[in-house]
């Protein structure tokens, strides 16, 4: 063993030195997030080549390579989408659930009650007045629980629509994040080096990117990461191009996806995105886009707020409708009895009756103006009955046949009861899906300080073992140099 033999444990101290700064590496990043492990792909050396033999130069590092598995992120990425679309819906029925308080007892059911059984009372004593009062004041108390409802959905569709917009901008973040970052690891491997650390990076981007929207990812060969939404390309090398929130051809009060500088909506199929843009729906729910008001919504419940908006207003104008109908036949309790009124009227006339623009009748301030018969004998309650009746009858069409208010509204209720728990289900178990998916990924690029404690001893022991190799070498070297031929001077 000579000078080969010095080249052999030079690129033995070499090689494991990297590998102990690779080890090092990886135990200071042991609690940072996406960050993947490293490892030092030690191989073979060159060779010398002699005449009839090679002699080999010892060892060197062939790459620094990142220990992930593509396939397990693609997994965890598609769980991640799916998860954030339900994790949406979930949070929404929630709300609605929290907005219309049944079947706690608090909500507009509850009033409904107590409006019919009012008019029940009044029955029994058409000509009461104290009954009238009371009539009036349960009137009152629905119509306040009807607007405030109106008003509530009004807001939940509005913040909707925020974070719709709000949503957009976070894509818009990351997305120039990514292309920044293709440009930096194109640059570092362009020379043959491995950007590990931006990779991560990058990584983490597409993770949180995922979780927005069904995002499409497809690594070039240049290291660069091209991103797709809907056909769309988003990020190719270091250029990218945003999203805006553009207003929907459905309702301009709404925002949609769009691309920057041009009137096209990206379609969006998963994600938070789409469940937010599922949650708001894409029309107000007025029952101005109804054409026949009796009728029942279409039945899907996919536009969760605009759709449950559209039930409501439907009960909410044929109650009105009812109600005004028999009120308008009767008589008052006048001397000489009039003809009696619309008992519900428009705050603005110029939009129609329901959730949001629904009064008493000003007339109504004189108790006698309540039409409780239909010949207006103090004793006749025929209409004050009939009122109390509809309760029961049935006077919507649904998908069933047809139904009567309360009905029809314990079908709203069931609607979004079971929305809200399959939501909530389907959303737990993405949770589980995506946390097996990342334990997976964990057991494969996560950093086990066991593993590498166990590494930087090894890597140790093989750098010291190269060191005293050398110095072996020399102490043979001197001893040749300096001692042999000195016999017999």
């Amino acid at each position: 063993m000579g000078f080969s033999g010095l080249e052999i444990a030079r690129s033995g101290m070499y090689v494991n030195e990297r590998a102990l700064s690779v080890t090092g590496h990886n135990i200071s990043n042991v609690n940072t997030k996406g960050y993947a492990r490293q490892q030092a792909m030690i191989t073979t050396g060159p060779y010398q080549n002699y005449i009839n033999y090679q002699i080999g130069l010892g060892a060197s590092i062939e790459e620094t390579r990142q220990i992930r598995h593509i396939f397990l992120d693609n997994i965890y990425r598609n769980e991640n989408t799916s998860f954030g679309y339900w994790e949406t819906r979930s949070k929404t029925f929630q709300e609605v659930q929290t907005i219309l308080g049944d079947p706690m007892g608090d909500g507009l059911q509850n009033v409904l009650n107590q409006f019919w059984n009012s008019w029940q009372e009044l029955s029994k004593e058409p000509d009461s007045l104290t009954i009238r009062a009371l009539v009036r004041q349960r009137a009152e108390a629905l119509v306040h629980q009807i607007n405030h409802l109106g008003e509530q959905l009004d807001k939940l569709q509005e913040d909707l629509n925020k974070q719709i917009m709000l949503t957009i901008k976070q894509i818009n973040g990351i997305t120039e994040q990514i292309a920044d970052l293709n440009v930096k690891i194109m640059k570092e491997e362009i020379c043959g080096d491995n950007a590990n650390d931006y990779r991560d990076q990058r990584n983490l981007l597409l993770d949180e990117l995922s979780k927005l929207a069904n995002f499409e990812f497809t690594e070039m060969q240049n290291g660069d990461v091209q991103v797709t939404l809907g056909g769309f390309i988003l990020v190719t090398k270091g250029e990218q191009i945003n999203l805006v929130a553009g207003k929907s051809d459905t309702n301009k009060m709404f925002y949609v996806p769009k691309i920057e500088g041009e009137d096209i909506e990206v379609p969006v199929k998963s994600g938070v995105l789409k469940g937010l843009l599922e949650s708001r729906g894409d029309v107000s729910g007025s029952i101005e886009g109804i054409a026949d008001p009796s009728a029942n919504p279409v039945a899907s419940s996919v536009n969760i707020v605009s759709d449950l908006k559209m039930r409501l207003n439907v009960l909410v104008n044929s109650l009105v409708t009812q109600v005004n109908n028999l009120h308008k036949s009767g008589k008052t309790l006048g001397n000489p009895p009039s003809d009696g009124e619309d008992f519900f009227v428009a705050i603005n006339p110029a939009y129609p009756l329901e959730m949001g623009n629904i009064k008493l009748n000003d007339n109504l301030a004189d108790l006698d103006n309540i039409v409780a018969s239909k010949s207006g004998d103090s004793g006749d309650n025929t209409i004050a009955l009939a009122i109390a009746n509809l309760r029961d009858a049935r006077v919507i069409t649904d998908t069933s046949g047809v139904v009567s208010m309360d009905d029809y509204y314990q079908t709203i209720i069931l609607i979004v009861g079971t929305g809200g728990s399959e939501a909530k289900k389907t959303a737990e178990n993405q949770r589980i899906l995506v946390n097996s998916a990342e334990s997976q990924r964990q057991s494969i690029m996560g950093v086990s300080m066991d593993e590498e404690m166990s590494n930087m001893m090894k890597y140790k022991f093989a750098y010291s073992a190269s060191s005293r190799t050398i110095n072996v070498i020399d102490d043979m070297l001197e001893t040749i140099i300096l001692r042999m031929g000195l016999v017999g001077r």
